[in-house]
């Protein structure tokens, strides 16, 4: 029997103005992200260039958090703050371990904004108490 107090499902959803940035050139288009209570740890980020199909990349919620401060991740995903347009400057996040990668500039204070909502959520540390373990457990049984 689960004793955790049980806790509304929470889905969170911003649209955003975003800039794709090749070389001096912003190209802006939209993108939204979208983070559930189900899933505490991911944020789904859907690109809609214009006159293109969605790309959707999913990113770890604490390395965008991360981003907002320092350079943060490896590999396929990289954040980190810049100055810029904005009440607080910019975040940049670039897609792809090598050229040619793409490269997005947004809103940091809006980012942020946005990030502090899901943390008021699910609390960092609390994450793991949302999790569907008996999906993993199901996984781990048939290997």
């Amino acid at each position: 029997m689960d004793h955790r107090p049980h806790v509304p499902d929470q889905d969170l959803t911003w649209t955003a103005e975003i800039h794709q940035v090749r070389s001096r050139l912003r190209f802006p288009l939209r993108a939204t992200f979208r983070w559930s209570s189900r899933d505490p740890l991911c944020v789904e980020v859907t690109f809609h260039p214009p006159g293109g199909r969605d790309v959707t990349w999913v990113i770890g919620r604490d390395l965008l958090d991360r981003g907002l401060r320092t350079l943060a991740g490896t590999g396929e995903v990289r954040v980190r703050p810049s100055a810029g347009p904005g009440r607080e400057g910019q975040v940049l996040l670039r897609l792809g371990a090598v050229p040619p990668y793409a490269l997005f500039a947004l809103d940091r204070a809006a980012l942020a904004s946005w990030l502090e909502r899901t943390w008021a959520a699910v609390p960092a540390g609390a994450e793991a108490e949302r999790l569907d373990w008996a999906f993993f457990e199901g996984l781990l049984a048939d290997r």
